[in-house]
This record gives structure tokens, C-alpha cells and sequence, in this order.
């Protein structure tokens, strides 16, 4: 929308002559910014259709979603697939799983991926987990570890957990809760998918 509205306006002093050449260079400075915004933008939503077609299999069988949340691109993993309750040891039925995904995210070698581990609010306490902050962030390493065994380079991937303070749905309901017990893979953005911070006053690194 934007960019049609520069276009607009760009047309209006090509037509009347109207306009600085200050004005003029301004407006064709936003219109290639606009231009190198929507690209980024087509090329992302391709990244996104060719990824759920890669996994439209696993999507059909319920073992992956492939969703935006929050402005950011996820596979999520059910918990259900992955591990029991309270555990870290990642299931059979998991180990297909993202042996799968593994399969489908070593072709992107141009991107990183964050492993971020989720849980439901009911706290824990144990001898190996003091909080749910350990235990989501062991599953999620335990996530990368396969991720690395299917194929994927170690360059590429990192792991964090966010315990409950994440949450996909209402934990005030059982069927929330589940959604909440679950390991994202987020597609990070590459640097060139990032707005420019010209003009922001801030020091160049080392500065």
C-alpha cells in the first residue's frame, strides 16, 4: 500500500513538474526502499508456501505446523510427538520426526534457526529440574542435538527455553495448555530481511 502511494505521488511530479529536486530525490529514495521492502516481503512468503509444501505430509499427519506468530516464522512441534511428561528423552515417533524436518532444513544453508522449548504453567520441581526453565531448555537442546545428527550444520541452529512465559494459547483450559507444551523452530531473518537503521543516530561498532 505504501509503495502505491509513493507511485502516486511520483507520477504527480512527473505529470505536473511540480516539486524541489530535493523533494524529487527524497521520494525516489523511499520508492527503492519500498521496492527492496516488497521483495524481501514476496521472498519471504515463497520461503514460507515452499516450506509447508516441503512438510505437507507431517502437516497432513498432525506432527508439524508451519505458522507465523508474533511477526515471526515457526514449525512447531507438538509436545505429544516429542517427549512424556516431565521428560527430556525424545521418542521414537519424535526421532522420525525431526529427522524429517532435519532432512528439509539442511537444503536452506543460507539460514540459522532458534530451537526455543515451551511448556504449559504447571510448575516442576525436581532433583535434574529446578523449573520449568531447565526443562525447556534441555528439550530444546536435545531437539538440536537430533537436528545436527539429521544432517543440519551446528552453524546454523541455536537453543533457548522460555519455560511458560511464551505461550501459544490460555493455559486456563486443558486443550491450551497442550498447545503450550511445544518446541518451535523459528526461521530467523536474514540481515538483508532487516530495516535499515540509517538515520538513527547511533555510532558504527568500534566507534
Amino acid at each position: 500500500k505504501k509503495l502505491a502511494e509513493a507511485n502516486t505521488a511520483a507520477n504527480k511530479f512527473k505529470a505536473w513538474g511540480t516539486g524541489t529536486q530535493e523533494e524529487k530525490e527524497a521520494l525516489q529514495k523511499k520508492l527503492a526502499e519500498l521496492e527492496k521492502a516488497k521483495a524481501a516481503s514476496e521472498a519471504r512468503e515463497a520461503m514460507f508456501r515452499s516450506l509447508a509444501e516441503k512438510l505437507r505430509s507431517m502437516v497432513d499427519a498432525g506432527q508439524i505446523k508451519v505458522t507465523v506468530r508474533n511477526g515471526r516464522m515457526l514449525l512447531v512441534l507438538p509436545n505429544d510427538i516429542l517427549f512424556d511428561s516431565g521428560k527430556v528423552e525424545i521418542k521414537e515417533e519424535g526421532k522420525t520426526a525431526i529427522a524429517n524436518v532435519a532432512k528439509v532444513l539442511a537444503g536452506m544453508a543460507d539460514r540459522h534457526f532458534l530451537v526455543a522449548g515451551h511448556t504449559d504453567n504447571v510448575p516442576i520441581k525436581t532433583k535434574k529440574f529446578r523449573s520449568n526453565w531447565e526443562l525447556s531448555t534441555q528439550r530444546a537442546v536435545e531437539v538440536t542435538r537430533l537436528l545436527v545428527e539429521g544432517g543440519m550444520k551446528p552453524s546454523q541452529l541455536g537453543a533457548a527455553g522460555y519455560a511458560d512465559f511464551d505461550p501459544a494459547a490460555s493455559n486456563d483450559t486443558p486443550d491450551g495448555q497442550k498447545q503450550n507444551r511445544r518446541i518451535e523452530i523459528v526461521v530467523e531473518p536474514n540481515l538483508s530481511e532487516l530495516p535499515s537503521l540509517e538515520g538513527l543516530g547511533g555510532q558504527p561498532a568500534g566507534k
